[in-house]
């Protein structure tokens, strides 16, 4: 069963002491409003302390109806003119103060059982409470928030060491074009009427896939056929798999137009009639032969 911490209710002295008048002084009843609510929120929870993280701080503000500035504004008053331990605070990020843990523990003097953090005790709480079993919390939450700084410089150590070794790989298998500052060799009309880019880059990429094709001249084509069919202009995810089909249909075209070569035929050996000429048959046979080799010429083609 954990043990309760906080208190149900706290003492407020009917003549407040300098530091609190100050604060008042400077920032009026929103200053005091602020300071009391905080020990509330000390007294009320853990007791002797609050952890003052920037989580804390938003929520609290928010709590009191205050922007995060304004309250953060207070408390680094009260730091500064002694309200808190600032030695405290500036090393675990808690607040409290002497005062605070005196009336602390002669609230819970009467209590069975106490747990304390001893690094951030400024009164002896074994005096004020003698027959209070005090024992020391298992997770010192305090020395991790102390030693925050130096893993947070080590991670940043670590970041900047893994950022550096990225950038060495990059520069070992080469940067990316800087397309921002390169004129692009071609522009594409989209079916949203906005340009494609093309640069370079591209050209060269599709020159190793597609060699006997001329990229340039067949972009150029392309741009000119989206101009003339708006209806059919691609969409911005769809524009790459139409330069691709454009091309592998144009490099299939060149190889076909540079691998057979045209046949040529002779003199067919027809028989003539008995006359000398020709007759029907000799004449349908000849324009069979002739209409068979302009076919197999324009398929080479």
């Amino acid at each position: 069963m954990a043990i309760k911490s906080g208190l149900d209710f706290f003492p407020l002295d009917v003549c407040l002491d300098k530091k609190f008048e100050l604060i008042e002084a400077e920032y009026g009843l929103t200053g005091f409003g602020v300071i009391v609510h905080l020990l509330q929120e000390i007294y009320g929870k853990e007791g002797y302390y609050i952890e003052w993280t920037e989580e804390v701080a938003l929520l609290f503000a928010r709590r009191c109806g205050l922007g995060g500035s304004v309250v953060s504004e207070i408390i680094e008053a009260s730091i500064r003119r002694g309200m808190f331990d600032k030695e405290i605070y500036d090393k675990y990020h808690v607040l409290t103060s002497r005062g605070i843990q005196k009336r602390y523990f002669e609230a819970v003097s009467r209590r069975k059982s106490l747990e304390v953090d001893y690094n951030i005790l400024l009164v002896e709480c074994a005096k004020i409470c003698p027959n209070v079993n005090i024992s020391s919390r298992n997770v010192n939450i305090f020395s991790k928030n102390a030693d925050i700084q130096r893993h947070s410089r080590v991670e940043e150590s670590r970041v900047e060491e893994s950022r550096v070794e990225k950038s060495r790989v990059k520069e070992s298998i080469g940067a990316e074009p800087d397309t921002a500052s390169t004129p692009p060799v071609c522009q594409i009309m989209l079916n949203d009427k906005s340009l494609y880019p093309v640069f370079q880059a591209d050209v060269d990429k599709w020159a190793e896939l597609y060699p006997a094709v001329d990229i340039l001249a067949e972009l150029r084509k392309m741009a000119g056929w989206c101009d003339a069919n708006p209806s059919k202009r691609k969409t911005k995810g769809g524009v790459q798999r139409f330069i691709n089909g454009w091309l592998a249909k144009e490099q299939d075209r060149g190889r076909a137009g540079s691998a057979p070569p045209v046949r040529r035929y002779g003199k067919p050996d027809i028989p003539k009639g008995a006359s000398g000429e020709l007759g029907d048959a000799e004449l349908e046979a000849i324009r069979q032969v002739l209409a068979a080799g302009a076919d197999e010429r324009r398929d080479a083609l």
